[in-house]
C-alpha cells in the first residue's frame, strides 16, 4: 500500500514533471526528440500495419469510452468501484479537454492516417488507456486471489496493450511523442490526487482503507 507522504511526494513530483514537460513542449525543445521517433516509426507504415494500428488505436476512441463505462457500470460485481472507474475516466476527460485548451498544441503538420480535428498534447488516448489498464492493475494486485506469477502475466500483457494504443497514435501521424509522454504523466498525476482524496480523505469502499 501506497502510504500518505509517498502519495504526497508522488502528486508533487509529477506535478513537476508535467509542468516542465509543458514548458519543453511549448518552447519547441523536443522537436528533434518526436522527429526522430516518427522517423523510425513510420518505416513501418503498410497497409496491414495500418490496420493492426488503428485496431489499437479504437481502445482510446470516445466510442469505445462511452462503451466501456457502460459495461462498468452495468456488469461491475461491487457496483460503488464500477461508479469510481466511471468517475475517473470522466475526470481524465475533463482533465485532458483542459490541458489541450491551455496548451494548445497543433496536431503533427506529418502524413496523418485518420483525421483528428483538435489539439494535440497531452494525448487523450494516452490518458484514458493509461487511467483503464492503471485501474485494472490496481484492483488484480489488491485480490488475494490468484498466483503471483498469473498477476505477473496478466500484468505485462495489460502493459504491453497500453503500449501498441499509445504507439498506435504516433503511427497514425495523429501525436508526437512528447504528446504520448504528456498523457502518461497527466493521467498518473490524476490517479495520484485521486488516490489521496479517496483513500486518505473520504475512504472510498473500492479502495483499501490506509493507516495515516
Amino acid at each position: 500500500m501506497v502510504k500518505k507522504r509517498t502519495n504526497i511526494f508522488l502528486i508533487v513530483l509529477l506535478a513537476l514533471l508535467l509542468i516542465l514537460e509543458i514548458i519543453l513542449v511549448k518552447n519547441n525543445y523536443f522537436a528533434t526528440i518526436d522527429d526522430f521517433i516518427y522517423h523510425h516509426i513510420s518505416k513501418l507504415i503498410n497497409p496491414v500495419n495500418t490496420a493492426i494500428f488503428k485496431f489499437f488505436s479504437f481502445f482510446g476512441s470516445e466510442i469505445f469510452i462511452i462503451l466501456f463505462c457502460l459495461l462498468i457500470l452495468l456488469f461491475s460485481r461491487k457496483k460503488s468501484r464500477g461508479v469510481g472507474f466511471v468517475f475517473i475516466l470522466l475526470l481524465s476527460v475533463l482533465f485532458n479537454q483542459g490541458l489541450k485548451l491551455i496548451i494548445a498544441r497543433d496536431r503533427p503538420t506529418i502524413n496523418q492516417l485518420v483525421s483528428e480535428s483538435n489539439y494535440s498534447f497531452p494525448s487523450g488516448h494516452t490518458m484514458l488507456i493509461t487511467v483503464i489498464v492503471a485501474l485494472f492493475i490496481f484492483y488484480l494486485w489488491q485480490e488475494k486471489k490468484g498466483s503471483k506469477v498469473k498477476k505477473i502475466i496478466l500484468t505485462s500483457i495489460l502493459l504491453l496493450f497500453a503500449l501498441l494504443v499509445m504507439l498506435s497514435r504516433i503511427y497514425l501521424g495523429v501525436h508526437y511523442f512528447s504528446d504520448i509522454l504528456g498523457g502518461i504523466t497527466a493521467s498518473l498525476l490524476l490517479l495520484s490526487i485521486v488516490y489521496y482524496y479517496y483513500t486518505f480523505k473520504y475512504k472510498a469502499p473500492y479502495f483499501p482503507k490506509n493507516k495515516e
